[in-house]
């Protein structure tokens, strides 16, 4: 053994045998409830939760697998804003985050609820549990939402006897926001909580767990996503899978604040960071599901074929029953005998060439039952086929999707049933078919353009930003990444308001002078050049105009019915294109500042050795 690595180990079974646990915890039930909705609620000043749950949710469940405690797991809820809408599974980012979990670190899927769609559930469910606590079993809750749900939870816990079991609760937080805010006048906080259960409950709040100006402590790092790098290239394929949730947030944060909490009740350290989070993990989860992520290149044909019991993994996906390897047929099913008219499933994280693909699925048809399947591409159902009905056993049928438009990387699964079609008696009842298939070949009608190059051109989507005061998200199918962002505040004509100010970092891997231009829309109503500036300022960096600028100025543009890419300063009339010298590689921050109402912008972009047409052909 070479001397660094023993030395590593050594410092790590050091650091693993300094764990201590916080507030008497020993491998006692815990129980968690988060928010981070991704789908809008518009009847609140601030609609999409916050999602740093996204990736929390994901390494809450890291750090839970990696002590084997996945039994100790006994609730989780997610999206649990009360009167908030649901979304679709495609967009559902904590469902992505938390099924993910499920399947690579064998939790069990019967313990987590989507309050938007299961609110009755989870909050029984929440209730049976905390009623069952007592001295010997305490239950401990971790508070990563806001109150109303755990409110409602409390009241049903009293509602079937369990009062005085609130004794044994303990809630851990770290969050003031969560304790006190509102999204509905009749929402409850914390207080009412300890109101109602006559303050039973027991509380332990340490300290706010994000740091994001400091990258290197605790659990946000802001736009900086280099602390994290060695999880992105972790030979345990499920944290590279933990990584990409962390990439999701939609403001391109690094922030995984809320799994400060677990890991402060196991280690009693409240002061946690990526590399004692790189210590922690290790070298990896054990017995995590590994062969999920594939790579595919295209032959010289424009074709590649995913096999059945080469490339989908064995797994447990919530909503189906896992599937069965048939050897002699060299096929996936679903075992008839335990399973009938269900569903089995398995699904690949295929990284492939962008383009648009026809697609065929290989099945075996049945003389007892026409097995149906389901091709299901980054969370929508692309169709629904059955096979037809057959006097041959093991037929061949090929299933056709045409026209299915893939990205760099896709969640790919199929799902397959058992059905009987009442012919071929079996016992006391009639045989069923196993849904069995071979093999999903994809063929490359139309290689997308990469329209980019990250050495040229740099762009940051306004949903990058951290909106703050009176910014607000917007979904539109017409804006880049179908998000834009607007500004509903006063116009600020004279001077910048620090409250109306918001803030996106990006990365220059190449340094020297970039122009500056957005992607801008003005309201039909608006008259003239109002709605049509913002201030702007790129305070690491040197700005130009027709000579430096330092702080925040004035930047227009004219735009309506469509985003078009314009820009430039308003220096008292003088309106020269802005540039943007960068010395260095490395972090930069971009603020931009509300001017006028109702600007529309979805997306700001720096170019530098093309021409500004070619900049607009790139991001058009």
């Amino acid at each position: 053994m070479k001397l660094k690595t023993f030395i590593f180990l050594i410092i790590q079974i050091l650091f693993l045998k300094s764990f201590g646990q916080a507030w008497d915890y020993n491998n006692h039930r815990i129980a968690i409830s988060a928010d981070g909705n991704s789908a809008p609620d518009n009847e609140y000043k601030w609609p999409i939760g916050d999602p740093d749950d996204w990736g929390a949710n994901a390494a809450i469940l890291a750090v839970l697998a990696k002590k084997e405690m996945q039994d100790n797991l006994v609730h989780y809820s997610y999206n649990n804003f009360i009167d908030a809408p649901e979304g679709p599974d495609s967009e559902n980012q904590n469902k992505i985050s938390c099924d993910g979990g499920i399947i690579r670190w064998n939790f069990d899927s019967s313990n987590f609820f989507d309050v938007t769609a299961q609110k009755e559930k989870a909050i029984l469910h929440l209730a049976k549990e905390m009623a069952k606590s007592t001295a010997e079993d305490p239950l401990y809750f971790l508070h990563a939402g806001l109150s109303e749900f755990v409110y409602q939870a409390v009241e049903k816990t009293i509602d079937i006897g369990g009062l005085k079991a609130l004794s044994h609760v303990k809630l851990i937080s770290h969050s003031g926001f969560n304790e006190k805010e509102k999204r509905r006048e009749w929402h409850h906080t914390w207080a009412d909580i300890q109101r109602i259960s006559g303050q039973r409950i027991q509380y332990h709040k340490i300290k706010d767990q994000n740091a994001c100006s400091e990258p290197d402590i605790l659990w946000c790092s802001g736009k900086n996503f280099s602390p994290w790098y060695w999880m992105r290239d972790h030979k345990d394929e499920s944290l590279r899978w933990l990584y990409t949730r962390m990439l999701a947030h939609d403001t391109g944060k690094a922030d995984i604040s809320d799994v400060g909490m677990l890991y402060w009740l196991l280690t009693e350290d409240e002061n946690g960071s990526p590399e004692k989070f790189k210590l922690f993990l290790g070298d990896g989860i054990p017995n995590a599901v590994q062969g999920i992520a594939l790579t595919k290149k295209l032959d010289e044909n424009d074709k590649f074929t995913l096999e059945a019991i080469k490339d989908f993994p064995i797994i447990n996906i919530p909503g189906y029953v896992a599937p069965y390897i048939d050897s002699h047929r060299k096929a996936l099913a679903i075992d008839a005998s335990k399973y009938q008219n269900m569903y089995a499933a398995s699904k690949v994280e295929l990284t492939m060439p962008r383009g648009l693909y026809y697609l065929t699925l290989k099945t075996l048809k049945e003389i007892d039952g026409e097995s149906s399947y389901k091709l299901i591409i980054n969370g929508e159902l692309i169709k629904e086929v059955s096979n037809s009905d057959t006097s041959k056993d093991y037929e061949v049928q090929n299933h056709s999707f045409r026209n299915v438009r893939l990205r760099a990387i896709n969640d790919i699964q199929i799902a397959f049933n058992s059905h009987s079609n009442g012919k071929v008696p079996e016992g006391n009842q009639f045989a069923f078919s196993r849904g069995r298939w071979t093999e999903l070949k994809f063929h490359c009608v139309e290689k997308a353009v990469d329209r980019s190059n990250d050495s040229e051109i740099i762009v940051i989507e306004g949903e990058k930003f951290d909106l703050h005061g009176q910014w607000k998200m917007i979904k539109d199918n017409s804006a880049s990444g179908n998000k834009y962002i607007t500004y509903f505040g006063a116009n600020n004509y004279k001077k910048v308001d620090n409250k109306e100010t918001i803030i996106s970092q990006f990365e220059i891997s190449k340094p020297g002078t970039y122009t500056v231009k957005w992607y801008m829309r003005q309201p039909l109503e608006a008259e003239g050049d109002k709605s049509n500036d913002a201030w702007i300022n790129f305070p690491d960096a040197t700005q130009i105009g027709r000579g430096n600028l330092k702080g925040f100025y004035k930047f227009v543009g004219r735009s309506k019915n469509i985003f078009e890419c314009n820009g430039q300063l308003d220096l008292h009339g003088d309106q020269p294109w802005m540039k943007v010298k960068f010395d260095k590689p490395g972090f930069y921050t971009l603020k931009i500042s509300g001017r006028s109402k109702f600007l529309q912008i979805d997306k700001i972009i720096l170019y530098k050795d093309i021409t500004f047409e070619q900049a607009k052909l790139k991001t058009k």
